[in-house]
């Protein structure tokens, strides 16, 4: 079941970042499934969350919530700003994270 969250993981993210390519009905459908799916990640990890990975997760609320603000607010292109800021640096911060737990995973099989 770990694994099949992680593939839903991995999907929804890239339609998340194939905005230019899918449009944004679907860049707004896969950032919600990709929300919700990190909170169930977030459930069956919980025991091994430390200070880090619950900044990554406030940080993945953060581009969620600027990108809502960014839809409300279409006038100010200061959110929209926001959002792409916020949500280059998940981008990068996610990008370690599932580096690190690969290198431990390949670590273990060795």
């Amino acid at each position: 079941m770990k694994k099949c969250l992680s593939w839903l993981l991995l999907a929804s993210f890239v339609l998340t970042l194939l905005v230019p390519l899918t449009g944004l009905i679907v860049h707004k459908l896969a950032s919600t499934v990709f929300l919700l799916l990190c909170l169930v990640h977030v459930i069956l990890y919980r025991k091994k969350l430390g200070a880090k990975r619950w900044a990554l997760l406030g940080g993945i609320l953060l581009a969620f919530g600027t990108g809502v603000l960014s839809l409300v607010f279409a006038e100010l292109p200061l959110v929209l700003a926001l959002h792409k800021a916020v949500s280059i640096t998940c981008v990068f911060f996610l990008a370690i994270h599932i580096f690190v737990f690969a290198y431990r995973r390949l670590g273990k099989e060795n």
